[in-house]
């Protein structure tokens, strides 16, 4: 080829690589407007004032250094929620890079429409149930669920088929290893068949930044179907384990009415939502903070810590040893 042209071939090469990162890099205008809404969501909403504050003055002062200037939307969005987390580790808060969610909550609330991709993860996921497992011989039922745990009609509906497979089985196993969270109805929705109806309990207590909006979470005087409140209940929890799905296995530690089998979870124990900043990008912002009953003990930070723990053994396989050595005392 013709040096000359080869050499313009190479120029305009470089202009299109040129153009392309200069179209990702985040202007620094974007960058105050982002800094700016993520910092005043923050010190509006978050749970704890005195936390949210510190938040506020390491993310202003970032960005008064220019630690955030020439960054592409994934690169902004991955450091600014390492320097949340330097300043206190909340595995809830973070910002990140999400086109179709930034669409879709940055759109006119009379103009949304469903989220086709939300709705097609939860069928291919089944709602966030996977299997049941009936032991008719030893009396168990095993549960699956993988989550995370949704909040529509279908969901409910799954749980309360699971449930009720489960439901004349004297032990009962909930395996929520994987699951990461979801709607904290769904974890009470679950725990209120292994209760009488009349009997139902305080199961958890949500505080926000303005403590006259705490809510009480107990268990629905009402589920579809046969409940079980005399079975005895496994709970298999491990690293992967968070957030809603903790709640469920921290509340029923709490009221007596589990064993807890596996290792620590997570640790997620602040609820929130998603908040759309600019540029595609969005940040989950924790504005619940989730404690026991009469009481500001929850499992943020620590985990859920089971009463038996698995080690190196697989913990489906330490549940069953527990229900056999049970079976065997009777």
């Amino acid at each position: 080829m013709n040096p000359i042209k080869i050499k313009k071939a190479l120029s305009i090469a470089l202009l299109l690589f040129s153009a392309s990162a200069s179209a990702q890099t985040v202007g620094t205008k974007d960058v105050h407007d982002i800094v700016q809404k993520l910092t005043d969501q923050l010190v509006e909403v978050y749970p704890f004032p005195e936390i949210s504050a510190k938040y506020q003055q390491a993310i202003l002062r970032n960005e008064k250094a220019g630690r955030y200037v020439g960054l592409s939307e994934d690169s902004l969005a991955k450091k600014l929620t390492e320097d949340l987390r330097t300043v206190h580790k909340d595995v809830h808060l973070r910002v990140m890079k999400n086109e179709e969610t930034y669409k879709r909550l940055s759109a006119p609330s009379g103009r949304r429409s469903d989220d086709s991709t939300e709705l097609k993860r939860m069928k291919t996921q089944n709602y966030g149930f996977k299997s049941v497992q009936i032991d008719g011989a030893k009396s168990t039922a095993y549960i699956d669920i993988p989550g995370p745990f949704w909040g529509t009609q279908e969901s409910f509906e799954m749980a309360s088929a699971a449930m009720n497979m489960a439901a004349h089985s004297k032990y009962v196993i909930l395996d929520i290893r994987h699951n990461p969270g979801g709607t904290g109805h769904m974890g009470r929705f679950i725990a209120s068949y292994f209760y009488s109806p009349g009997n139902e309990k305080f199961y958890l207590n949500g505080f926000y930044k303005n403590r006259k909006m705490d809510e009480q979470e107990w268990t629905y005087s009402y589920v579809p179907g046969r409940r079980n409140p005399d079975a005895k209940v496994y709970i298999l929890v491990g690293p992967g384990t968070a957030s809603a799905s903790e709640g469920l296995a921290y509340a029923m530690q709490k009221l007596g009415r589990a064993t807890i089998v596996g290792d620590t979870t997570a640790g997620a124990g602040i609820a929130g939502s998603f908040v759309p900043l600019k540029r595609n990008l969005i940040a989950f912002v924790p504005v619940k903070m989730v404690v026991a009953p009469h009481s500001d003990e929850g499992w943020e930070g620590t985990g859920v810590i089971p009463d038996v723990l698995s080690g190196d053994e697989d913990a489906l396989e330490v549940a069953r040893k527990l229900i056999e050595k049970d079976r065997k005392d009777q």
